[in-house]
């Protein structure tokens, strides 16, 4: 017998279709109390926001009692939507009969609650298999599994998240909803509204690492006894999608992702940790999506001088901050790759030409060269002269650093696609530290 799958009725919006977070009536305070008639809706084409627009039905003065005596603007509105908390908007265009805008913060959500289950939504994750579920019409690989805590999590991929879906989403480097999710105690106690967002803010930085792109929840809700009784909806910052080769891309055992999302997102929890992998995780983001290869070095140098400080100085305790700022970047960037037993030589200069070989012992050396020449710019003649092939394969050594390091400090030890190395799907390679 197959699970079916979690499934949502905002599968029906098509790629960068807005979806509707609230349609009829609510009311809007400003210079008055202004009753409408709308929709509050998620904008997916990026910025993602929450907007609304609506007919005005009635304009009445305000009472304090409503407001509590707040001082109100254009900028510093109040929407009013039944079923949610109040929240502060911005108001773009007003007029005797009708009135748009957008909510200042980030999200909108009803009051907090004790829940058995907390369903959600994620944009733009990647295609990956799964254990097999069963909808009305299709059996497919669509369900991973993992335990955060006290918690486990379903991810569900949509059952028509198919090549032509795929396809259309690269097409128009658009967003939809692939995956509906569930979080539960695993005790069977009630589960804190209230917890819910930091564990998907956690989850949409794990599945950003492991997309290479931002990824992220946009909505969420809590059921008692099956009825409904919270929801969430907020803007994640979110990329626009397309294939990223990463450390994932050819992994076909849906059981390293799963390994890697509990640890990911583990780590996160931690304050100093969850704090300095969210920068790491940011640079490597920028890295690899950045129109400028000189961004795309500096980015990777700083994530890996700061993953360094990580495994050297906090978590290994090998040296102290004293000992690290005194060494030269590359003794401390050497340091870590010897530690996370990742391969480095003169091995890696294979990629380039002999004039390369004979001036660099590895990529470390390539890697701190090409970010000297961008920060410090020099009219001294160059230690040597990079074409863009040459550029192009020293960011592939650096972001390679950055993914396998990235894997050490969290403790994963599964399987990874190795960018270096041709490879077709389900060719991978095990983490050199296991």
């Amino acid at each position: 017998m197959f699970n079916s799958p979690i499934s949502s009725e905002l599968y029906r919006y098509d790629v960068c279709e807005d979806l509707i977070v609230h349609k009829g009536r609510f009311c809007v305070y400003l210079d008055k109390k202004y009753k409408c008639n709308g929709l509050v809706y998620l904008k997916m084409t990026p910025p993602v926001t929450i907007n609304f627009e609506a007919n005005i039905l009635t304009a009445t003065p305000i009472d304090d009692v409503d407001i509590g005596g707040m001082d109100l603007s254009l900028d510093n509105a109040i929407l009013e939507v039944h079923g949610f908390k109040i929240s502060s908007i911005s108001i773009k265009n007003i007029s005797e009969f009708s009135v748009s805008g957008y909510i200042n913060e980030n999200l909108i959500r009803s009051k907090n609650s004790i829940v058995d289950y907390v369903d959600f939504g994620i944009i733009n994750m990647n295609k990956y298999t799964g254990k097999l579920i069963k909808s009305e019409a299709a059996l497919y690989a669509g369900r991973m599994e993992f335990e955060l805590g006290d918690y486990n999590v379903i991810l569900d991929k949509r059952e028509d998240f198919r090549k032509e879906l795929y396809e259309e989403l690269k097409d128009k480097s658009g967003m939809i909803i692939t995956h509906m999710g569930r979080i539960f105690r695993k005790d069977g106690e009630g589960l804190k509204s209230s917890n819910v967002v930091s564990l998907l803010d956690d989850l949409s930085a794990a599945l950003s690492f492991a997309c290479g792109r931002y990824v992220g929840f946009c909505f969420a809700k809590g059921y008692r006894s099956d009825r409904q009784v919270y929801q969430i909806w907020c803007e994640p910052e979110i990329s626009p999608f397309k294939f990223v080769p990463n450390w994932t891309d050819t992994i076909s055992n849906h059981h390293n992702i799963e390994k890697y999302l509990g640890l990911m997102c583990k780590k996160l929890e931690d304050d100093y940790f969850g704090k300095a992998i969210r920068n790491v995780n940011n640079w490597y983001i920028e890295s690899l999506n950045s129109i400028t290869l000189e961004n795309s070095v500096v980015s990777i140098q700083v994530a890996l001088e700061t993953l360094a400080y990580i495994a050297l100085v906090e978590q290994g305790k090998i040296m102290s901050d004293e000992e690290f700022d005194k060494n030269v970047t590359s003794k401390n960037i050497r340091m870590l790759l010897d530690v996370c037993k990742i391969h480095y030589g003169k091995e890696e200069l294979v990629f380039f030409d002999d004039w390369i070989n004979d001036k660099f012992d590895d990529g470390v050396d390539l890697l701190i060269f090409y970010r000297n020449t961008i920060i410090h710019p020099s009219r001294k003649p160059k230690k040597a002269r990079l074409e863009v092939e040459d550029t192009w394969n020293i960011i592939s050594i650096g972001t390679r650093y950055v993914e396998l390091v990235m894997l050490y400090v969290i403790g994963y030890r599964g399987e990874y696609s190795n960018r270096l190395e041709p490879r077709s799907y389900g060719e991978v390679e095990v983490v050199p530290w296991n």
